[in-house]
């Protein structure tokens, strides 16, 4: 909710830049731990380290192979980094413990939206699997760890 850019020529509504900053530390937080799960340790780590240049350099230099990844991957680690954030959303760590978030609409476990989130990732990682092992994959040494390929059910079973 208020995840929005705003519009051009408009403030955006007050929370949005609170919500688009936490969204924006969820994607600090787990980008590498992902491109290792995705592409195994040593090109993850590679994979991450050109991506944070990007972000850096003032004229990066490009890598097809890695850009093209990249590419595959983008959809996928978004529901990733959306599983984390709905797995912390029903709870507020404080002092004392962690609270339930109250709200004057009925609260709804999001272990049902988790699920199906993570399923859909595991759909697009099996298309990633496939195009590793096809001709247009440049990149050699790519390693999926078997749960990024694993479906789950709300049970944990």
């Amino acid at each position: 909710m208020n995840a929005t850019l705003g519009t051009l020529g408009r403030l955006p509504n007050a929370n949005a830049s609170e919500v688009i900053d936490t969204i924006e530390a969820y994607i600090a937080e787990y980008q590498e731990e992902y491109l290792i799960g995705m592409l195994g340790n040593k090109v993850g780590n590679k994979v991450n380290a050109y991506l944070v240049c990007l972000e850096e350099d003032e004229q990066p230099t490009y890598q097809h192979g890695f850009d093209a990844a990249c590419e595959l991957l983008r959809d996928s680690f978004a529901d990733y980094v959306f599983f984390h954030i709905l797995r912390d959303s029903s709870s507020q760590s404080t002092i004392t413990g962690l609270v339930r978030l109250k709200c004057t609409n009925e609260y709804v476990a999001p272990i049902r939206r988790q699920v199906n989130v993570w399923n859909s990732m595991v759909n697009k990682h099996s298309r990633f699997a496939e195009w590793c092992q096809s001709s247009e994959c440049t990149l050699s040494g790519i390693s999926i760890n078997s749960y990024m390929l694993t479906k789950i059910n709300q049970l944990n079973l």
